[in-house]
């Protein structure tokens, strides 16, 4: 979009042979259409707009679809609104639930610092943003990307995409898993495969490196002889930068520092489990910590059940702190020894460490 003398004009409908100009800085663009090229507004060469991205094809092609996707739905789309109390220029501007609402079509790469900063003057303006990504994020994407791009909708963290061939929303939530397992086996096979990738743990990763070391610190043990609680059962959404098995042995680990019978308030205990992950934690730029409370609830729950934890009143008070397994003779005969059950009956299995 860009101003000729009189208003603002959408590519799709601009005469070639006019003059028009950015919205944002003021210079000079011009236009560019062809049969295989999406019209759109060019800077001239050399030119320093602050607000000025280089736009590929299916940027170009799904922002016009998605104005007129809005349009269709009577949500009064805006083009390109220059915004210049933050210096942003947001996709499209719509109004949905009496309140603005910045949809961005992601294409390129973006940090999670330029994501959080984009936002950030979204929020200060009162505007919500909302993020669909584009074809180059449809293959494989990291956990940190599922994190940065996380938004919640209709209650559920969700990756949402935008179909430039369906000219459709899409939404994606199967990125749920347990630490090194896809798919849902019986919780002993979950464990025995677990149990395998913790025995291959390399020292690549840092965290990692650094956890394996603490271990052999305090109870001078490997990884993979950790107790049966720290095994994370129940699929969750991607939250820590390596398996959620590793902040969990961590959090246990720091558990062995803290005095039996320690009291904790339930705020204090989600405070102190979200300090022992700190260096664990994934960044979240359009989600609510929420997000990552709910792996936090999942292992007090688990805590609970062997009665590592024990909840008195309105307090959750240290009980015990469990012993780590010798050999993994040991452990493997207490996971035979288990029965075959679902990883919703989790407590039946953990209970056994009691």
């Amino acid at each position: 979009m860009a101003m000729n003398k009189k208003e603002l004009v959408l590519a799709a409908n601009a005469a070639a042979g006019d003059g028009y100009y950015c919205p944002a800085c003021q210079q000079p663009v011009y236009l560019r259409r062809g049969r295989s090229k999406v019209a759109h507004f060019a800077h001239r060469p050399g030119a320093d707009c602050a607000v000025s991205e280089g736009e590929t094809s299916e940027h170009l092609r799904g922002k016009q679809q998605l104005f007129n996707y809005f349009q269709a739905q009577g949500l009064r789309p805006r083009l390109e609104v220059y915004l210049p109390a933050i210096n942003q220029r947001p996709d499209i501007l719509v109004w949905r639930d009496r309140r603005l609402v910045a949809v961005e079509f992601q294409c390129s790469p973006l940090t999670v610092a330029r994501l959080q900063a984009r936002n950030e003057g979204y929020y200060q303006l009162g505007i919500k943003p909302v993020w669909l990504l584009g074809q180059p994020y449809r293959h494989h994407l990291s956990a940190a990307k599922v994190a940065q791009f996380t938004q919640i909708i209709a209650d559920q963290p969700t990756v949402p995409y935008w179909n430039t061939r369906r000219c459709q929303i899409e939404y994606r939530r199967s990125f749920r898993r347990c630490s090194f397992v896809r798919g849902r086996p019986s919780v002993t096979k979950l464990l025995q495969q677990q149990v395998l990738a913790l025995t291959r743990t390399g020292s690549a990763n840092d965290l990692v490196r650094r956890l394996t070391a603490t271990a052999y610190e305090t109870v001078q043990q490997p990884l993979a002889h950790c107790p049966l609680v720290c095994h994370d059962l129940v699929p969750t959404w991607p939250t820590t930068r390596v398996a959620v098995i590793y902040w969990r042995i961590a959090v246990l680990l720091a558990l062995r520092t803290q005095p039996l019978f320690t009291a904790w308030s339930p705020a204090e205990w989600q405070h102190w489990l979200w300090q022992c992950g700190r260096p664990y934690w994934l960044d979240f730029a359009c989600a609510p910590p929420s997000v990552r409370g709910t792996v936090i609830n999942e292992f007090t729950l688990d805590l609970l059940a062997v009665r590592v934890i024990c909840q008195c009143g309105d307090h959750y008070v240290l009980f015990c702190h469990p012993s780590w397994f010798t050999d993994l003779a040991a452990k493997n005969a207490s996971l035979a020894a288990a029965p075959m059950i679902h990883t919703q009956n989790r407590v039946e299995l953990l209970a056994k460490e009691r």
